[in-house]
């Protein structure tokens, strides 16, 4: 028997306290497994009985007739309860003439016991009389790690992240390379997330320079790390972006005025490219002319798929015209990254290098984050400062870039990790892309998250582009060819995996027990 299955779209419910059955989607989410939350369409709502005087008590056995796996219909709410016994509707919703408004005939189906309501919402959307039919599905509480220096983080909350990790991460062994001065290895919030580190320069580790003088110099590869993965609910400190371990390659030189800068910077990001870096974070500056050098390694890391992400620097100028970051704008992989400010606008700070060649923006003002510690006095609950500057804008992207891939490691690389990012973000200034915040601020939104999670192949309507195994930038060109390599219970994503492209398939007749999902930012359109 051919069964037809249609994309199914994620609604919001609202979760009893009492103890139910439940079920889970592709995503993870769970939903209530016997019931159904639907809406009558407002003509055959106003035939059950009209809102006027001649309004009656609706026959709810002619509704509960919709499917054989409806065993009653109620009123969860005082507009609809209302409607059903066929009394006045609250003064708020009061509609003119017979109209029966859509919250009225906004109703709930009970099921009868072993029936699932996953499937039974799919021939409720397809019949006549209903309007639209949803999974009541539940929804966890904002996330809040119990680190103790948490009520002094921003950024986070800005980025999304805590819903971000509702979604439990398919990998926490991803990389992330620190092209730096250097991370403290012994940092109590760091420690257990070194899983590669290495000197450069003359450096002979990736250590953090112990310094009793201390100061931003010193702190910054350790301040920057621990934005991206400092060690989230251990009662300490902060919590990073993202579950992912740390390479921290060190390439600080004193250049005699207290002062750190980095070198051997190409040699460390073709390290962290041999090393399985999958995200690469640069928070130094890069002067033209760029060295072949740099060119080689960018290259490198764009042909491997790994991610590099840049701080935009702080002259507070367009950067193409930046005599310390233009060199970021030669090479068309690393991501650029400007600084915002706390605050219901998103502000650049004004130090930060805006221009055409910004990628993203990302928070980067007085970030509380990780420091080197233990010069002299060990520090058993670590030492922590704000820092402000693209420095720490970057690692809150490379973090997020980490977490993208993370999801679902075999499916997603470089170019999908950098397309989702952009689609991802929320698009701030100007409408469209502009020089201070390029697409947008970085966000890492649930739905998007989710869908990336549960996928099993992509599929997509560039049909000029193929790949056997089913990856974001490469999708299969038709949902047969996704479905053909795609395991019983397995989820398809519908996508064009190209920017500006909206999916169209035609009718679809599937015999493979499979989930059809779509990312939100792009409608699906499958047959008429």
């Amino acid at each position: 028997m051919k069964t037809t299955f249609l994309v199914l779209l994620l609604a919001t419910g609202v979760a009893s306290a009492a103890v139910r059955s439940l079920g889970h989607l592709p995503t993870g989410q769970p939903y209530i497994k016997d019931e159904i939350e639907f809406c009558l369409k407002a003509d055959v709502a106003s035939a059950l009985s009209s809102t006027g005087l001649q309004r009656r008590r609706v026959d709810v056995a002619r509704i509960a007739a919709l499917h054989p796996a409806v065993s009653a219909v109620i009123g969860n709410h005082l507009a609809a309860a209302n409607w059903l016994r066929g009394e006045p509707l609250p003064a708020a919703i009061r509609a003119g003439g017979n109209e029966v408004p859509a919250m009225a005939r906004t109703l709930t189906a009970l099921l009868v016991p072993g029936a699932d309501a996953a499937e039974v919402v799919v021939a409720l959307r397809k019949h006549p009389d209903v309007e639209w039919a949803s999974l009541n599905t539940l929804e966890a509480p904002t996330y809040e790690p119990n680190d103790s220096q948490w009520s002094n983080q921003w950024a986070p909350r800005r980025i999304l992240a805590t819903n971000a990790w509702e979604i439990a991460q398919a990998s926490t062994n991803l990389r992330v390379a620190v092209v730096d001065t250097g991370v403290d290895l012994t940092h109590p919030d760091l420690a257990s997330r070194i899983v590669y580190q290495k000197g450069f320069a003359g450096n002979a580790s990736g250590d953090a320079m112990r310094d009793a003088r201390g100061g931003a110099s010193i702190d910054h590869g350790t301040h920057v790390a621990g934005i991206v993965a400092a060690i989230r609910d251990n009662n300490l400190g902060i919590a990073g972006i993202a579950q992912l371990g740390i390479m921290a390659m060190g390439c600080a030189v004193w250049d005699g005025t207290n002062q750190y800068l980095i070198g051997s910077e190409t040699d460390a990001i073709n390290d962290a490219i041999a090393n399985g870096a999958s995200v690469i974070n640069c928070s130094f500056a890069q002067a033209v002319p760029v060295s072949a050098a740099m060119q080689s390694a960018l290259d490198s890391a764009r042909n491997a798929g790994v991610i590099v992400v840049c701080a935009a620097g702080n002259d507070g100028t367009n950067i193409l015209a930046s005599p310390s970051s233009a060199g970021w704008t030669a090479h068309t992989w690393p991501i650029i990254v400007s600084n915002t400010q706390e605050g219901a606008n998103d502000t650049l700070h004004p130090s930060s290098n805006y221009g055409s060649a910004i990628t993203l923006a990302a928070p980067g003002t007085a970030i509380l984050s990780t420091v080197t510690t233990n010069f002299q006095t060990p520090s058993a609950g670590g030492t922590y400062s704000l820092m402000t500057g693209t420095s720490m804008a970057a690692p809150h992207v490379a973090g997020a870039a980490g977490m993208v891939r993370s999801m679902n490691p075999t499916r997603i690389t470089g170019t999908g990790v950098r397309d989702l990012l952009i689609r991802m973000a929320q698009d701030r200034g100007t409408p469209g892309f502009d020089t201070n915040y390029g697409f947008g601020m970085t966000q890492l939104p649930l739905s998007f998250l989710g869908a990336l999670k549960a996928a099993t192949t992509f599929a997509g309507t560039n049909s000029n582009i193929w790949l056997t195994d089913g990856s974001y930038e490469l999708p299969y060109p038709t949902i047969p060819d996704a479905i053909r390599f795609t395991v019983a219970g397995g989820t398809v994503i519908l996508n064009g995996g190209v920017s500006g492209i909206t999916p169209s398939y035609p009718a679809q007749t599937i015999s493979s027990p499979v989930t059809l999902n779509a990312f939100p930012d792009r409608p699906v359109t499958i047959g008429n």
